[in-house]
């Protein structure tokens, strides 16, 4: 006998192809990838791992429809193989995520280099079905071995580098940094303590006061603040980005509902004249179910009339304008509360959004308001045409950001409706901004804020450096703990047996429980000192003055003196210090360049 089996092993063939293999693009799939990595692992040849997700491509799908999308990821699959180099391995893992994994040790400069090819390939215009289209591209890269030896740990690596790309702007690559620096280090700490910190209530809320333009207390928006144990008081802007990476954003946002309607219970009770208080919502909780049953829930058990509460949002969630988050809004409105638009102006917000969201405020971004008293009138426009559009859409407007006396001034002449800044108040803590409450007005002050330390004034001679020196720095204990990182490029502003004065874009706690090693060249002689932080101050941009005392040996100050003189002794003579790093270009560009 005999039996025609053709059909079930071609069906067979069929079947294994798709489960190892994407229906769409014919790329290998996750499975596939999985096999592959397993490999490449176990024989322990070096080799790059490359994430690349597509930029904003629900926009394709809501706005031209499924069958265009699944059309131009195809075409975006086809540009991909023309780039990558043909022993290279190319998977589509789900969505619009591919993986793109390089053998043959491969060297970073040449990684990056196929990274720039990627992404000015995709980025081209491409026509599908008459309809003109472009797209970007962001990517995380990873390495084996150094950043992971099995496949989830290089996967996870190369996601976490691509979130970082697409928080500094999208069409943008990332290689992943471990622990070896200051800044990598302190983001595992944050991360593994977060869900702790919680738990051992060491977040707490800080009250920004919102006044009229007299000077009348209209309220407060409520901002999240962590005193860890180690990195004493954390800016939300080290440790926000990494919630929304792992996932405990939403944790941390029902968190402070909650303890917004607490504290105006509490002084409720305490006949305090109630004013409203703001809060930020992440992109994140707006898109998940069940946030506006959360706030009604809280406003009931406390008692709470919803119109004490408005929330915030930024531009990046207006983008997920959908039903679902308009109709979160809606809801939101439909119990009392109201709705803020957070830094206007700087992303991607149209009046076609302002049409939509149901809003009740609109909040200039602080960029525009440091510079409306400046000769270039681009920003006092800017600011003049925002408060007539809220006026015109019936909304209330709010600057942030001011600091002296003449935006003010200015506002105030534009029939601006809130301020909040320095120039009235800083965010304070909840007894301090009891009192404000109590009193109900805040007095503008003319004079800036920021003060240089008095701890400053070191009692060694103090020589300045005529251009910033280059330098970096390493943590090398936390409580008595030995750490073992990598360095951390620094400026040095001036220096003296006692310490230095150092430029960073690091935002470090003054902390004696936490050691430091800083490295630097002076007239081709190179110091490693001990020394801790003792004071800090805001410099340019995001970068921040330290003060360093160090903890000189006998020998370091004997080989540190006679240096200080000679530098000190050319300096007078107008003559040019050798063999140091100087610096000639500004300093928050230099380091940012360093960082990126």
């Amino acid at each position: 006998m005999v039996l025609d089996v053709s059909d079930e092993l071609e069906m067979h063939d069929q079947l294994n192809f798709l489960a190892h293999h994407d229906a769409l693009t014919k790329m290998p799939n996750r499975h596939g990838l999985y096999d592959k990595l397993d490999t490449l692992c176990q024989e322990e040849h070096p080799f790059a791992l490359l994430y690349l997700d597509l930029d904003r491509f629900n926009v394709i799908n809501d706005s031209l429809g499924y069958h265009v999308g699944d059309e131009l990821l195809k075409e975006v699959a086809s540009g991909i193989r023309a780039i990558v180099p043909k022993e290279g391995y190319i998977s589509r893992i789900g969505g619009t995520d591919f993986v793109i994994v390089i053998e043959n040790d491969p060297l970073k400069d040449s990684i990056s280099s196929l990274a720039d090819q990627l992404m000015q390939h995709i980025q081209k215009p491409v026509t599908v079905q008459d309809f003109e289209i472009q797209i970007t591209t962001s990517i995380g890269i990873s390495f084996f071995p150094e950043h992971g030896k099995s496949k989830l740990e290089l996967i996870e690596n190369s996601r976490s580098s691509l979130y970082h790309a697409k928080r500094q702007g999208k069409n943008n690559y990332k290689i992943y940094f471990d622990m070896k620096d200051i800044s990598s280090y302190k983001k595992y700490i944050l991360d593994r303590d977060m869900r702790k910190g919680l738990i051992n209530e060491e977040f707490e809320i800080y009250y920004q006061p919102k006044v009229n333009t007299d000077g009348v207390l209209v309220g407060a928006e409520a901002l999240l603040r962590w005193n860890h144990h180690e990195w004493g008081l954390v800016s939300p802007e080290d440790f926000i980005p990494i919630a929304e990476e792992n996932h405990f954003i939403n944790d941390l946002g029902d968190w402070v509902i909650k303890d917004v309607c607490i504290q105006l219970k509490k002084w409720k009770e305490k006949d305090v004249t109630l004013r409203p208080i703001a809060i930020n919502i992440s992109p994140i909780r707006l898109m998940k179910k069940g946030l506006v049953e959360y706030v009604k829930q809280q406003l009931e058990l406390y008692q709470i009339p919803g119109n004490y509460l408005e929330f915030e949002i930024t531009e990046e969630s207006l983008l997920k304008s959908d039903i679902t988050v308009l109709s979160t809004l809606e809801d939101l409105k439909s119990i009392g509360a109201t709705i803020a638009i957070d830094d206007f102006g700087t992303g991607y917000s149209s009046f076609k959004t302002l049409r939509e969201i149901p809003a009740d405020t609109l909040k200039i971004d602080k960029v525009f308001i440091q510079h409306i008293t400046d000769e270039n009138k681009v920003d006092a426009a800017i600011v003049s045409s925002s408060l007539h559009l809220a006026k015109g859409l019936g909304l209330k407007i709010l600057a942030e950001g001011v600091e002296e006396y003449e935006q003010l001034e200015f506002l105030k002449q534009k029939e601006c409706d809130f301020i909040q800044g320095y120039l009235f108040s800083k965010p304070v803590v909840l007894e301090t901004f009891e009192q404000m409450l109590q009193t109900g007005y805040l007095s503008p002050s003319k004079k800036k804020l920021s003060k240089k330390p008095e701890i400053e004034r070191r009692a060694f001679y103090r020589f300045e450096f005529p251009y910033r020196v280059l330098g970096n720095m390493t943590i090398t204990e936390v409580k008595n703990r030995k750490v073992n990182l990598g360095a951390t490029p620094i400026l040095i502003e001036n220096i003296s047996l006692g310490g230095i004065k150092i430029v960073s874009l690091l935002r470090l706690p003054i902390n004696s429980d936490m050691k430091f090693m800083f490295a630097f060249t002076l007239m081709n002689e190179l110091f490693e000192l001990e020394g801790t932080l003792i004071w800090k101050d805001d410099a340019k941009g995001d970068t921040f003055f330290y003060g360093v005392t160090f903890n000189l040996t006998v020998q370091d100050e004997d080989r540190l003196a006679p240096i200080i003189n000679q530098m000190s002794a050319l300096q007078h003579a107008t003559k040019q210090i050798p063999d140091t790093d100087f610096v000639y270009e500004d300093s928050f560009s230099y380091l940012r360049k360093l960082h990126s």
